[in-house]
């Protein structure tokens, strides 16, 4: 009967310390979800920034374009230079402000998921 109890020790043993390498294990993989998750938050936002940036030029650039030619409409044709650049910019544009929303979307995920952590 002792060497039975021995063994039943040895392996209680031998399993707290499993479940403490796992644990161990379990938090060194939080704290990198934790720091990849602020890499790709700062990426995001330095994404955004860009997006941002060259939206509002092609908005410039597109509500520029669209005065001269709503001024001269009546001389232009739909194959006139300016009026297929306008229609390049209005794509330009659109475009834009769809990756500009997804990158929105993708900072206050980042932050969302942030927050959650801190309220846990």
């Amino acid at each position: 009967m002792i060497p039975a109890i021995a063994l039943i020790a040895c392996g209680d043993s031998k399993l707290k310390r499993e479940n403490k390498e796992l644990e161990e294990e379990i938090e060194e993989r939080r704290e990198a979800l934790d720091e990849r998750q602020k890499t790709e938050l700062a990426d995001a936002r330095q994404e955004l920034t860009l997006t941002d940036s060259l939206l509002t030029e092609v908005r410039r650039q597109h509500d520029e374009l669209h005065k001269k030619v709503m001024a001269s409409s009546g001389r232009l044709t739909d194959k006139s230079p300016e009026v297929i650049r306008l229609n390049n910019l209005r794509g330009k544009r659109d475009s834009l402000e769809v990756e500009y929303k997804k990158q929105s979307h993708k900072v206050k995920f980042f932050l969302k998921k942030m927050k959650e952590k801190e309220n846990i």
